[in-house]
């Protein structure tokens, strides 16, 4: 793809000095675009949706704001505007799919429709046309002159089809309320598509996987732990034990599966309540055969939560490992521990399975990403961007005594002041 059109384009600084107005023209290309000048010996600025921190339009004019605080203003095209904007937008969005990692899955089938999105206050965030593409896990739903978004279906708490006003109604974890509507004679077949989607999401992960892990258990019990660990998700001790009573006991022995982790764990594990103990096992797709073997433990009057993703595959019993952990503060400015600790857990949830477990976006510097594919989700993913301010260090010692005093230096670290 590479479009142009006539403007006049401004650049400004963060103070609002003029450092750029000229009439020319912008080039639009599959991940970004250029401005330049009139005239053949004017190269212009290429500039990379990466590199763009805010954008929006007003007035007939497109406004965005780069990560280097610098701002731009495309204004008079004439009647070519809408037109414009709509191609800046779908490239953009093509550019959002891939670096804010919203696919999952295979591509089942695309729709156009309207959607609205509203917030867990019931306000609406935006609105408008836009086309519904379904994934095996994942909608992501691209407007013509907003930018796209995702639902993934491992973080949807409910949603209802309603057959007399043609809608969809998605409401998700965090409160967060989708509708979909307008799809025509595309209804019943999204309705169709959408239903056998996430009502058989979890039959492969039992069959090939949770059966052959846990073969003493039923099919029922198994469906009903991969429901609640949609994506991989931590479940606590509690709702796993409300299921099964000796289901959470095998699912600690998997995790737990040496005497070493066990002795490193156990001073967290002895006080923190059923329902601050949190695990989560997840198909692995890099390794076969294996699960993702995770968890999570919340200590609220500690202001601290950790967690641990172990490694992909089950390594020799007598192999030192250092069970390589990471510690957040619950809060950053104000309230009480126990009123934020599970945004904090969402947070972790959310960014583990949505880059399939990927740790390193969860807390290394962003200089350390600068060259990552992770660099753009760091700086514009909002669960992403909260968790790794409230990162407060890592306990990586191979020896029990070693780890210990790590961890108690942690602690230390993170309690409130």
């Amino acid at each position: 793809m590479e479009i142009s059109y006539n403007l006049r384009y401004q650049k400004f600084t963060f103070s609002n000095r003029v450092l750029i107005d000229k009439e020319g023209e912008i080039i639009i290309y599959d991940k970004g675009f250029r401005l330049k000048g009139k005239g053949a010996q004017d190269k212009g600025e290429l500039i990379n949706f990466s590199e763009i921190k805010e954008f929006y339009y007003k007035d007939e004019k497109v406004i965005f704001i780069s990560f280097a605080k610098e701002k731009y203003v495309l204004s008079e095209t004439s009647a070519m505007f809408e037109q414009m904007l709509k191609d800046l937008y779908k490239s953009r969005n093509e550019f959002l799919v891939d670096a804010l990692f919203m696919r999952s899955g295979k591509l089942k089938v695309e729709f156009e429709g309207k959607f609205e999105r509203q917030s867990k206050f019931s306000k609406v965030i935006n609105k408008g046309d836009a086309k519904m593409r379904l994934y095996e896990n994942s909608l992501i739903i691209v407007p013509k002159i907003l930018d796209a978004f995702s639902v993934n279906f491992n973080f949807i708490s409910f949603y209802e089809f309603d057959e007399l006003d043609y809608m969809l109604k998605i409401v998700m974890d965090d409160g967060q309320t989708i509708f979909i509507s307008n799809l025509g004679e595309y209804f019943e077949p999204f309705q169709e598509k959408m239903n056998e989607i996430l009502q058989g999401m979890y039959g492969h992960l039992v069959n090939d996987n949770l059966r052959q892990v846990f073969p003493y258990f039923n099919i029922a019990t198994l469906l009903k732990l991969a429901n609640k660990m949609k994506g991989g998700k931590s479940v606590s001790k509690k709702e796993i034990s409300k299921i099964d009573k000796e289901l959470y006991q095998s699912i600690y022995e998997y995790i737990f599966d040496n005497d070493v982790i066990k002795e490193k764990f156990s001073y967290f594990l002895d006080i923190a309540s059923d329902e601050n103990i949190r695990m989560g096992l997840a198909k692995d797709d890099t390794v076969a055969d294996t699960l993702i073997r995770w968890f999570m433990i919340t200590i609220p009057e500690k202001n601290l939560v950790l967690f641990t993703v172990l490694n992909r595959w089950k390594q020799d019993s007598n192999k030192a490992d250092n069970h390589e952990t990471y510690f957040y503060r619950i809060i950053m400015e104000k309230g009480r521990p126990e009123d934020k600790v599970n945004d904090k857990i969402n947070e972790i949830d959310q960014a583990l399975v949505n880059l399939n477990f990927v740790k390193d976006p969860c807390y290394k510097d962003k200089r350390e990403l600068k060259h990552s594919p992770y660099q753009y989700a760091i700086r514009k993913m909002p669960f992403l961007r909260i968790l790794r301010k409230s990162f407060m260090g890592t306990v990586s010692a191979v020896e029990v005594k070693d780890w210990h005093k790590q961890a108690d230096e942690m602690i230390e670290k993170c309690a409130l002041k």
